[in-house]
């Protein structure tokens, strides 16, 4: 994996970088949680996790000094301590990239690391990730073209493996992970995804998306996209039977201005977008081909992406990145596009490789730290594996306030059998209440101008309430009391 993580690096010192000029929101003590996974002279990866018995597994790629490749997971509390790994194989080029539960077990998919190339692997674990199905090898005997993979469960409960590279090829595997068909798609991609739609199969691919047809596997239809990028990212993410939203990341190479537009796009069950939110904090350079859009939640999605910082005085070496957040509504209402400069790791840049939602309600972003030892060359120096942890009700200031002519009542307050929340002219769409420590206690669907809530069922104490509208987002403190 990081060998190939190389053949896109050198676009980085081709380009300069502006000087960053602000930060989009004030940052608190508490904002985030960052761990960065150092062991020592192995270089690490954090390729996926998931979140398992109040604890995150986090698998890394590693390579030893030997330049020997092999994975572990990490078990992670919920605030982010350490409390012990497991090495999955010794002696082994296997590396994880993808993590799936399915029936009581968890499929591994990745790739084993030859002198001649890549192979594609897929491999069962049981509950303590002990391998108990020796690993299935796909297209061995092929030209090997193939290495990062993304997996789904499609609705007859089979895998759908998409593997890309330099090649592409759809793969539909049985409950045991052995291939019932596979397709090519040829063409050339550095990041991908794919989801069920509309009863076919949606392959993004960055500059043009496919739809495949689910029996077949044949494609019924290509769709180009105008984007003029080094490395385009596929990025598409399912929302529900008739809507899915994508990445539209582009960046004008080469440009004397070193423009990037960045947004996400809303396409309804014809291919038809309905609906475009612009991400990305403006004047500022961003790194290419790191960004995810893998997490949602019943009123939130949750986009992520590094930007890099630096002069054009100062060396690569020098330089560093962030790691930051945007969150949008399910119709496309942005309510915050927030950064974080991680002090404790300077001078490196964030690859993102992935996000989760968490049980607490926020995110985890996982991905790589890298610091670059030489300018100009491809030393790329230490890869260190990061975590990121983010919950949205840590930073409430983030969030854009109704504005001041647009009054909400709230009444009683105190409360405590019921609250009265009258909109008068505002529409809203939904009411969420959360303890004072940003535990989500309630939540209730509006699209009205008034309700009742029901807070029987609560605590006596203070409560944070927050009602979304589509001018805004109103917060205000309840107590409840008997």
């Amino acid at each position: 994996m990081f060998m190939r993580l190389k053949s896109g690096k050198h676009i980085i010192f081709f380009l300069l970088a502006i000087l960053l000029e602000s930060v989009a929101f004030s940052q608190s003590v508490d904002s985030v949680k960052y761990v960065l996974i150092d062991k020592d002279s192995i270089l690490t990866s954090c390729s996926d996790v998931i979140e398992k018995d109040s604890n995150y597994y986090v698998f890394t790629d590693n390579i030893n000094k030997e330049y020997q490749h092999f994975s572990s997971v990490n078990i992670f509390d919920n605030n982010l301590n350490f409390v012990k790994e497991k090495q999955l194989w010794r002696d082994s080029n296997k590396m994880l990239v993808k993590i799936l539960p399915k029936n009581n077990y968890y499929w591994g998919f990745g790739a084993i690391r030859t002198a001649k190339g890549d192979k594609v692997f897929s491999v069962k674990f049981d509950n303590d990730f002990n391998v108990i199905q020796n690993p299935i090898i796909y297209f061995e005997n092929d030209t090997i073209e193939y290495f990062y993979n993304y997996v789904i469960t499609n609705n007859n409960n089979e895998f759908v493996l998409l593997i890309y590279d330099r090649k592409n090829k759809i793969l539909v595997l049985d409950s045991n992970a052995h291939v019932i068909k596979h397709q090519p798609l040829d063409y050339i991609t550095f990041c991908a995804t794919i989801e069920e739609f509309q009863g076919n199969y949606i392959v993004d691919l960055g500059r043009k998306f496919y739809i495949i047809d689910k029996d077949s596997l044949s494609i019924i239809d290509s769709i180009e996209m105008n984007i003029d990028s080094y490395r385009p990212d596929g990025n598409l993410l399912l929302l529900n039977d008739s809507t899915f939203i994508r990445s539209n990341d582009f960046f004008n190479y080469p440009s004397e201005s070193l423009d990037l537009d960045r947004s996400v796009v809303f396409y309804n069950k014809n291919y038809e977008v309905t609906n475009q939110v612009e991400i990305g904090q403006r004047d500022k350079f961003d790194d290419l081909a790191y960004f995810n859009m893998d997490f949602i939640t019943q009123d939130s999605i949750f986009y992520v992406y590094s930007t890099r910082l630096s002069n054009p005085s100062v060396p690569v070496s020098e330089s560093a990145t962030s790691v930051s957040i945007a969150c949008f509504s399910n119709n496309g209402g942005k309510y915050f596009d927030y950064q974080f400069i991680i002090l404790e790791d300077s001078n490196t840049v964030k690859r993102i490789l992935g996000i989760i939602a968490t049980s607490d309600g926020g995110c985890l972003v996982h991905g790589i730290s890298i610091r670059y030892t030489d300018e100009g060359s491809n030393d790329t120096g230490q890869f260190k594996g990061f975590l990121l942890k983010y919950n949205p009700q840590w930073h409430k200031a983030s969030v854009t306030e109704l504005p001041k002519q647009y009054e909400i009542a709230i009444y009683p307050n105190p409360a405590s059998n019921q609250i009265v929340i009258l909109g008068n002219d505002v529409q809203m769409l939904d009411v969420f209440i959360y303890t004072i420590t940003g535990q989500k206690v309630k939540q209730a669907v509006v699209n009205a101008t008034q309700t009742t809530l029901d807070v029987n069922d609560l605590s006596v104490g203070m409560y944070i309430l927050k009602i979304h509208t589509k001018q805004g987002i109103l917060t205000k403190k309840v107590q409840i009391i008997r």
